[in-house]
């Protein structure tokens, strides 16, 4: 299985970004082959609702940033896991701007009538997600969760699990945490 995993965190050593390379060392020990991408590294930008990936099945995104990469990289793997702390209880804004410029992978709908989008990906791609938060309830990192399981259901994809990660108050709190070690190495299965 080759898994494509997307770090979220503008911290480049916080917690959803620590719990996910964990998550992506299990599965590599499971036998799966990983390729990361780090959101504050990339430079992309925002979705600008132009359309221009829509008007035909080979269209792509007009804009030439790095997110042609995660395109590519998505379009390529087996499974997809993204990793993201909420703020201001939602996504971080890295990997927002990821998730909604994959607006440009939805499948084609411009067919003739009776005929079936014509899907961009393959269908049925198992989606991971990894939320981190200081508050306890995980209510919070659910509705993260439950924003991105939907948006890229859209693209096909299929939601496989979830980690989220609750009373995390520091960057490293994760470090205390081996209850939160050991499910994001078990989440993702090959």
């Amino acid at each position: 299985m080759k898994l494509v995993a997307i770090a979220g965190s503008p911290r480049k050593n916080g917690n959803s970004t620590a719990l996910m390379h964990h998550a992506v060392e299990g599965a590599q020990k499971r036998g799966a082959t990983a390729e990361v991408f780090f959101a504050r590294d990339l430079q992309v930008a925002g979705c600008l609702a132009c359309e221009s990936c829509k008007r035909s099945a080979e269209a792509v995104c007009v804009q030439n940033d790095d997110m042609h990469a995660v395109y590519a990289a998505i379009r390529d793997c087996d499974a997809l896991l993204l990793a993201s702390p909420v703020y201001f209880y939602g996504l971080s804004s890295q990997i927002k701007a990821i998730v909604d410029r994959c607006y440009a992978l939805m499948p084609f709908e411009g067919v003739p009538a009776g005929e079936q989008p014509v899907p961009r990906i393959a269908p049925g791609k198992p989606l991971y997600v990894i939320t981190t938060q200081a508050d306890t309830p995980v209510f919070f990192g659910l509705q993260v969760y439950s924003t991105i399981a939907y948006g890229m259901s859209w693209l096909g994809m299929t939601p496989a699990g979830e980690l989220v990660a609750t009373s995390l108050e520091g960057p490293h709190d994760w470090e205390q945490r081996d209850d939160l070690i050991a499910a994001a190495r078990e989440l993702i299965r090959v």
